[in-house]
């Protein structure tokens, strides 16, 4: 056997560790080689933004402050983990849209899509009421914040409790990209918004050091992230 396929057969040639085509044209997502290149984008789309955090989080302390900073490290993590509130659909997604292109029924993919998603603004919009209404009393109770920052505090975290649905739509859009195997597209959003996150914030401290400020950019970076997803994902689907 020399690795190509008889006349007229049906399938394509071999190459194992590598992508192929499928009968009906399209790569098949499942190569070793595949699988390899995804790993080591991932590894950069996280080891980039922390790079940038090593440089960047001494700057913040000593023009934030202590406590400002440690206001600060609270958003950032509530912003990480506001995508809990999909309760995981986007996992599920990437599921349901993976099962589909391995059965070639690439058209029943788009009702799942925007049947997810909407679903998802749902929940988003559920998560930021709960978070809006728990706001004053994490802000006045809950949490030991100094009584000058309590103001821009309260301002910052209902900015936040709005980025919520944002937050889960994008979940939901780099779910449907990991779907068809595009962690380049995925990690090429990731380096950025993630050195975003970190250096972005500085070129307003010069200006204003209240932290509704600095989330404000924050929250303008996801957003951003939100749309260029979607953009990405009619390119990968039109």
């Amino acid at each position: 056997m020399d690795g190509t396929s008889s006349p007229g057969s049906p399938l394509p040639s071999i190459d194992k560790g590598r992508m192929t085509d499928t009968p009906s044209g399209k790569p098949k997502l499942t190569s070793g080689r595949l699988l390899a290149k995804n790993a080591i984008w991932n590894l950069i789309g996280q080891g980039v933004p922390l790079v940038a955090a090593i440089f960047a989080i001494p700057i913040f302390i000593s023009q934030m402050g202590t406590a400002r900073f440690g206001l600060l490290t609270l958003a950032w993590v509530i912003i990480g983990y506001f995508s809990l509130f999909d309760l995981g659909l986007g996992r599920a997604l990437t599921k349901l849209v993976a099962d589909r292109l391995g059965d070639r029924q690439e058209a029943a993919i788009p009702g799942v899509v925007w049947t997810a998603l909407f679903l998802m603004l749902f929940l988003g919009i559920f998560g930021a009421v709960v978070v809006a209404l728990l706001t004053p009393w994490m802000v006045y109770s809950a949490l030991i914040i100094p009584t000058e920052l309590q103001e821009e505090t309260l301002i910052a975290f209902y900015l936040l409790a709005a980025s919520i649905p944002v937050v889960i739509i994008t979940a939901g859009l780099r779910g449907y990209l990991e779907a068809h195997q595009r962690f380049g597209f995925i990690n090429a959003v990731r380096v950025p918004m993630g050195v975003y996150n970190f250096c972005a914030p500085l070129l307003v401290l010069p200006f204003n050091q209240s932290l509704h400020l600095v989330v404000a950019v924050l929250v303008a970076g996801r957003i951003a992230s939100a749309v260029i997803h979607l953009l990405l994902c009619f390119r990968v689907t039109p």
